[in-house]
Order: structure tokens, then sequence, then C-alpha cells
């Protein structure tokens, strides 16, 4: 069979970048736990198409024009190819997946990432609904879901294939404390375009919540609260056997340098 415009869309969406977060995770979680090579690649794989499914089908809902400066799968393609080509990395997904030399773990895998994949659709669709309540618990619940679950699922995929499925836990809590410091971080850079007026779409963007709220210096409080997140990240990838949890620290350090 000829590659579809669905396989050429998604071949030029992986070429166009991206830092690959979630397959360092799950190669660095991996390495950590001593898990077999071939083991290691199919995790990273899935959980890195999964997380770019995501990517094409969130382009194509905010009419994102660009990513790394290269147009965006819907842009280049038209809207029904970037739905194809999102559809296609999810299918291929759960099929990297099954490359796992454990195959009795096979089930309890693929249904860890079938629960992480909804967390993140929810959370997906909670971000394009917009602040139904404009409180810190419904924000955090919506960046725990549509960033946490993705950037979670690398670790804890790794820890059950592992047999140190005790540790996913505290993992989980990790990887969503960073991912709502993460998303704090991003709303303070986006500051300007999310308080736009002439944007249509309402944004779930918590500086804008806080002065909605009458709190009088917004910014500063969003960033203690993101510093309050990665706080909690950090000390529970410490937490984490092995080492797993060192890579994650390092990203958390990072991106707390940008506050």
């Amino acid at each position: 069979m000829p590659p579809s415009d669905a396989a050429t869309a998604a071949a030029c969406h992986l070429r166009s970048g991206g830092q690959r977060v979630r397959a360092r995770l799950a190669i660095h979680a991996g390495l950590s736990l001593q898990l077999a090579p071939g083991d290691i690649v199919a995790i990273a794989t899935t959980v890195e198409l999964l997380h770019n499914a995501s990517l094409i089908h969130d382009d194509l809902q905010d009419r994102d024009l660009l990513r790394h400066g290269v147009a965006t799968v819907w842009s280049a393609f038209g809207d029904n190819t970037a739905i194809c080509a999102g559809d296609l990395m999810l299918a291929m997904a759960y099929g990297a997946l099954g490359a796992v030399t454990q195959t009795s773990l096979l089930p309890a895998l693929l249904n860890l990432t079938l629960a992480h994949t909804s967390k993140a659709i929810h959370g997906q669709c909670l971000d394009l609904a917009g602040p139904q309540h404009d409180d810190i618990a419904s924000y955090e619940a919506m960046a725990r879901a549509k960033s946490g679950a993705l950037l979670s699922l690398p670790t804890e995929l790794a820890l059950l294939a592992a047999g140190r499925a005790e540790a996913m836990p505290n993992a989980r809590y990790a990887a969503e404390s960073f991912a709502i410091g993460y998303q704090i971080v991003d709303d303070i850079d986006d500051i300007d375009i999310d308080s736009d007026p002439l944007k249509i779409a309402r944004s779930f963007n918590i500086v804008l919540m806080l002065q909605a709220g009458g709190q009088a210096s917004a910014r500063a409080a969003a960033v203690k609260l993101a510093q309050h997140h990665f706080g909690c990240a950090a000390a529970a990838a410490a937490e984490l056997p092995g080492g797993t949890g060192d890579l994650l620290t390092t990203l958390i350090q990072r991106l707390a340098q940008r506050l």
C-alpha cells in the first residue's frame, strides 16, 4: 500500500522538530530500571507518538499556523488530513507498545496507556471549553489532565514493566505537579496574546483568572503557585527508585529558572 496523505503529513510533522521530552523520559526511566533495550524503544515510541498525535489535533483546534517555525499539518494539508494524521499516529502508538517482550504485562501496559490517553483527551476538552469557574482548582485539574497525563505515562510504563508498580503513584504526582508548573510558566509567557481583546476564545490563563478574581499582583501570585508545584514535583521525583526521576528533576530546574 503506498503512503497515504495522512502518513506523509504525519512524517512531515515529526520532521518539524521538538524536544522529544516524553521519549527522553521513557528512555531515562527504562535505562535507570534496566529494562530490555527493545522495551525501552517500544515505550518511548508509544508515548512520543501519542503526544505528537495530540499536537496535530491541538494545532487544528486552535488554528495555529506554525509549530517550530514550520507549517502545521492542518495548514499545509488541510483539516481532514490533519484529523487522519493524528488518528494514524494514535493507532501507531498502540502498535508500538505491542512490541514489548514482556507479553504477560501487555494487557496492563495497554490499560495504563488507555487511561492516560483518555485523561489527556478530557483535559483538552476542558481547555477548549475555557474556564467555567475562575478558580485555581479548576485550572489545576485542566493542566493535570491535559499535560500531566502524557508526562507521567513514560515513567509509569517503565515502572510497570520493571515490576515497580508501587512507585507509579509518586511518578504520577511528580509529573502532574510539573505539568501544572509548566502550564503556569506558559501562561505567563502568553499573557499578552491571551489578553488580546480581539481573541475570540476565552483563555484558560492563570494570570488573567487571578486578575479577574481581584488579585492585586496576579503575576507574582502565579509565579508563587508555579514554584510551589515545582517544589512538590522535585520532592516526589527524588523519591523514585534508581534515579528514575533525575531527568524530570533537571527539567523542573530548567523551567523554574524562567520564572
